[in-house]
């Protein structure tokens, strides 16, 4: 029988799995992972699951029993050491040898280590058991002193100041997020910090860390020190290329792979927070540590895996929670030469847009999902924008991008209750011309919201909430069959509500609908 053998126990794997089962794929495939852990969602680790908020059983990547019920053999507590790449055979730490027909190397990354530093008050935060260690010293009116002004610094802060606990954060560079949002965006998400009674130092390095008994002491390399409870160090991380090097695949800032997820060996592919992967819409390589890059690339690579040639070109796509704010930034900021604001800064409800040349490259989001999402179809396009439009506040992002729909008359909107010609049971929501392809929009009926979708002609009716964090899927994103929620990148089957993407995990309601003579009706049962 035909087996594929998933290297590292993560999302990625999870997701090839789930992918390859879609698809028809009813050989074996053995995941291996050196955690004991099922595979799980990281992204909770630095929010919810630190805060206490969620456990374990609430951020897998599928339901445990899942993989049983689906064939799928986990191999946990247990490293893969070497691929022989002319067989595909799969060597285990602990001897066991693995034949494959085709491989997929997933091991992500590593947090990167300060020289020297043993104390065991300093934490990096790449596993469940990391957080729970973090969570256990991070009592209130703690000091946590956070090396390193990147997103998951930046949400551990954010966390930590929630907890009650004092928070200093040691930026080397100009500005936290510097790297991803440039100096001035930046400094409004640094500002939103600082009003949250975060201490951010930025220009700050650290020359080592001290640990005293009672505490820990920071010194800079400016021979300040500073004097903490505990410290949490992210400065960046480093690929777990080590299965690749082992086996003479070809690596450089990863695990270089082409735009169809392969590898230098034949049939062995990688996907994840380890793939350096030839973006073509880009034109250049791209490595990206997000979760949504890796649920996404999944899918592309199962297709592959079972022999077909389907290119990776997603707009990459990250999010990240603050206080009560949702971040999110899609595209790229590694060449502009303009930023447009949209929105209001000093509400912190705005959105910046990153220009190439009259080109959206790259956009931000404060609290400003739908603006991201419906831009990643000016990045995808590359289309020339005028950039007044951009900061017109009053013109609908989604319409400049996907053109005006027709508008409801006043007193024909909201709960609309005329009935099919055809079946009385099922009542008039909208207009045909209220929807057009590509997009979804709001409506209410009978006091039930409902989000109408068009897609490849068909129309679709879903209940509008997210089943994540109910956010509204009519500002969320048409892409196929399917439906992106705005706010955390759950996709839901638009036919049968079924999320086909986490984190959600359960199903959304769906409704039957029909178009009969240019309206669009739904029954409510």
């Amino acid at each position: 029988m035909r087996q594929f053998v998933l290297i590292g126990g993560g999302h990625a794997s999870a997701s090839v799995a789930r992918a390859l089962r879609r698809q028809g794929f009813d050989g074996n495939i053995v995941i291996v992972g050196d955690e004991e852990l099922a595979p799980y969602q990281r992204p909770p680790l630095s929010k919810d699951f630190l805060a206490g908020e969620a456990d374990i059983e609430d951020i897998w990547s599928v339901e445990p029993d899942w993989y049983g019920e689906n064939g799928v053999e986990l191999k946990l507590g247990t490293a893969a050491t070497h691929i022989d790449v002319e067989t595909r055979q799969v060597t285990l730490s602990d001897g066991t040898k693995l034949d494959a027909e085709a491989v997929l190397i997933a091991t992500g990354v590593s947090p990167r280590k300060l020289e020297g530093v043993t104390s065991d008050r300093v934490f990096y935060l790449k596993t469940a058991a990391d957080a729970q260690a973090i969570k256990a010293a991070l009592k209130p009116g703690a000091h946590l002193i956070v090396v390193g002004g990147g997103f998951i610094g930046l949400e551990i802060a954010a966390t930590a100041r929630k907890a009650g606990a004092e928070v200093t954060v040691l930026e080397a560079g100009s500005m936290p997020l510097a790297r991803v949002l440039g100096d001035e965006v930046g400094g409004y998400v640094s500002a939103l910090h600082e009003s949250e009674g975060v201490t951010i130092r930025c220009g700050v390095a650290v020359e080592g860390i001290e640990d005293r008994g009672e505490g820990v002491v920071v010194r800079t390399q400016g021979g300040e020190e500073i004097e903490g409870s505990l410290v949490v160090v992210g400065i960046g991380t480093t690929p777990n290329d080590q299965i690749a090097r082992a086996s003479e695949i070809t690596v450089g800032n990863g695990i270089r792979v082409d735009e169809y997820g392969r590898t230098s060996a034949h049939n062995v592919f990688a996907a994840g927070d380890v793939a350096n992967h030839q973006h073509m819409l880009f034109g250049r390589r791209m490595r990206i540590e997000h979760f949504d890059n890796a649920t996404r690339q999944a899918l592309v690579i199962a297709t592959n895996m079972l022999g077909g040639r389907a290119e990776f070109n997603d707009v990459p796509w990250f999010w990240s929670d603050q206080y009560d704010f949702n971040l999110q930034f899609a595209g790229s900021s590694a060449d502009y030469d303009t930023i447009v604001l949209r929105g209001d800064v000093e509400d912190n409800d705005f959105s910046a847009f990153y220009l190439k040349d009259g080109v959206v490259v790259g956009v931000f989001g404060f609290d400003r999902g739908g603006d991201v999402m419906h831009s990643k179809t000016l990045i995808a396009e590359k289309r020339v924008v005028d950039p007044a439009l951009l900061a017109d506040d009053d013109l609908d992002l989604a319409e400049l991008v996907m053109g005006a729909p027709e508008e409801e008359d006043e007193e024909e909107s909201g709960d609309v209750a005329e009935a099919s010609s055809e079946d009385e049971s099922f009542k008039r929501v909208a207009r045909s011309g209220q929807v057009t392809e590509g997009m979804a929009r709001r409506f209410a009926l009978d006091g039930i919201e409902v989000a109408i979708a068009r897609s490849g002609g068909q129309i679709y009716a879903i209940h509008n909430l997210c089943t994540h964090l109910a956010c509204h899927l009519a500002s969320g994103k048409v892409e196929g069959k399917g439906i992106t929620c705005l706010c955390h990148g759950s996709i839901f089957d638009l036919e049968t509500g079924v999320p086909i993407n986490p984190p959600a995990t359960r199903p959304v309601r769906t409704f039957p609908v029909k178009e009969e003579g240019g309206q669009i009706y739904i029954k409510m049962d």
